[in-house]
This record gives C-alpha cells, structure tokens and sequence, in this order.
C-alpha cells in the first residue's frame, strides 16, 4: 500500500491514529483495507521515502493524487 499526505501532527501520532482506525473499525479507507480478508493491524508498517516542507509543487501533486 502506498500513502501520499500530509499532516501538522507527528509521524509517529498519524500512524497510531491509522492503527486506530484499524482496530476500532472505523469506516475509513485505511480500515476497510487492514480489516479485509489475508490483512491485520500488525502487518501495517510505516517507511518515509522523504519528506518536503511548504512546496507549492507538492500541494498540486496532493490535490491531483486524491482527485
């Protein structure tokens, strides 16, 4: 799975809101996908590629990745 975003809160504080919603089934997309068949919060895992700060390039990029 690949994940493009972006958050003012912590890495670390964005990926155990995700475990959350996981293991409280909360009907977002990251849970629909964990809690589906041969998938389990234990096999979610966290790697940054890298990380811009203030882009204007990565704005767009954002908006067109989720339209």
């Amino acid at each position: 799975m690949v994940y493009v975003g972006e958050t003012s809160r912590s890495l670390k504080e964005r990926a155990k809101e995700h475990e959350a919603d996981v293991r409280l089934r909360r009907d977002k997309p990251i849970s629909e996908h964990f809690n589906g068949a041969g998938h389990r919060v234990q096999d979610m895992g966290v790697s940054v590629l890298t990380q811009i700060r203030d882009s204007p390039i990565i704005t767009d990029l954002l908006k067109n990745w989720n339209s």
